[in-house]
């Protein structure tokens, strides 16, 4: 019988040698029992300190087993990488315990705004799972349910959408809708504007949301055209839609776009190594691509590689991989989880680089860590 810790792992310990032994490296650290049943995996900023600290660790024996008793062999992977860890602990817990893995990881799940337009009247909603079929699509990501309502409002004041999904595609109903007695919303439960032209402007604030500088800048230029005409009503109107967009533009919405259309690249310090022409080690480091759909793991390069970094780069985003292959949904969320986290950190390691409108050589120069 195959033993996953073997195939996942490079090295196994004794908790019996001295701890001191093991590196201090990041990486990912198994403990496990006499018959190799895996106990806890971890991801650790320091393998050598989370194994003397875990077994170091006082347990109140009436909840569980002391870890020091039954623990046989630690195994330990080097990922020099934070992100690459990551993405290897999230592969390692689901291949050592199998389905119950979510027991032994936990995720942080970004918000989406998602809309059917194949719907009759399409309608915005705030969800944890956007889904891909024919006619939907899906603006974010978000850091939390609370960002992306706040946005969505902002899309609903601004193009006086519909908010009650439950009238929304009930016409029979939407006399009682508090939004239309109040004039809030354009009315098209209510008859007020036809499903056609509510389509049109559904997608015009999906593309707000998608782009609210190209948006705020194509604005600018009918508020100058109103104000020449002398139509200075409209252009106050106009005015008041820009200063309400503008708020899309916050740094808690740098991230998010056209789900579908999201590429990002990512670079952060990897391992150290000693190249053949040199005595001394050099920093390495570590290339992503990706979008929603995927993570292209591109290789480690040391950093004066400036060309072949841009060129693996320019590879990866050519694969196309904004588009959706065939994969496993729930894989491919629990990802987008994982990348979502590090976009979000309050100080994110390395160089984040939205990549969704084209890729700036000039960027990698300027490149520090």
């Amino acid at each position: 019988m195959t033993n996953p810790a073997e195939e996942i792992f490079e090295n196994c310990f004794s908790p019996d040698d001295k701890l001191s032994d093991l590196p201090s490296s990041a990486g990912l650290v198994l403990f496990a029992d006499s018959q190799d049943t895996p106990i806890l995996l971890l991801a650790a900023a320091n393998i050598r300190r989370i194994a003397k600290n875990k077994l170091a660790e006082k347990i109140d024996k009436t909840k569980r087993a002391d870890l020091k008793s039954i623990t046989a062999k630690i195994y330990y992977k080097i990922y020099p990488c934070k992100f690459r860890l990551a993405l290897a602990h999230h592969k390692a817990v689901k291949k050592t315990f199998g389905q119950n893995y979510k027991d032994h990881i936990a995720f942080v799940w970004p918000a989406f705004i998602k809309i059917d337009f194949t719907e009759k009247i399409p309608f915005f909603s705030v969800t944890k799972k956007p889904v891909f079929n024919k006619g939907e699509k899906n603006l974010g990501p978000f850091p939390g349910q609370k960002a992306a309502a706040n946005f969505l409002k902002t899309l609903e004041d601004v193009y006086r959408l519909c908010k009650k999904c439950d009238l929304v595609n009930n016409p029979t109903q939407a006399a009682s809708c508090p939004y239309l007695q109040m004039d809030t919303c354009c009315g098209v439960c209510g008859g007020k504007v036809s499903p056609e032209d509510y389509r049109v402007i559904t997608k015009d604030a999906f593309e707000a949301g998608a782009q609210p500088e190209k948006t705020i800048e194509r604005l600018g230029a009918d508020m100058q055209t109103a104000a020449k005409d002398l139509n200075f009503e409209q252009a106050d109107e106009i005015k008041r839609k820009i200063e309400k967009l503008s708020a899309l533009k916050k740094q808690t919405y740098r991230w998010t776009g056209d789900l579908k259309k999201i590429k990002i690249v990512h670079i952060d310090k990897s391992a150290k190594i000693k190249p053949q022409d040199s005595k001394k080690k050099k920093q390495t480091y570590a290339v992503f691509v990706m979008s929603f759909f995927e993570i292209i793991d591109s290789g480690d390069f040391v950093i004066d590689e400036t060309d072949k970094i841009a060129e693996a780069i320019e590879n990866a985003l050519a694969l196309n991989i904004s588009q959706q292959g065939v994969g496993d949904s729930v894989e491919i969320l629990e990802q987008f989880a994982i990348v979502s986290y590090f976009l979000y950190c309050t100080k994110p390691r390395g160089l984040w680089m939205d990549a969704s409108r084209g890729f700036d050589r000039e960027e990698l120069l300027e490149f520090k860590i």
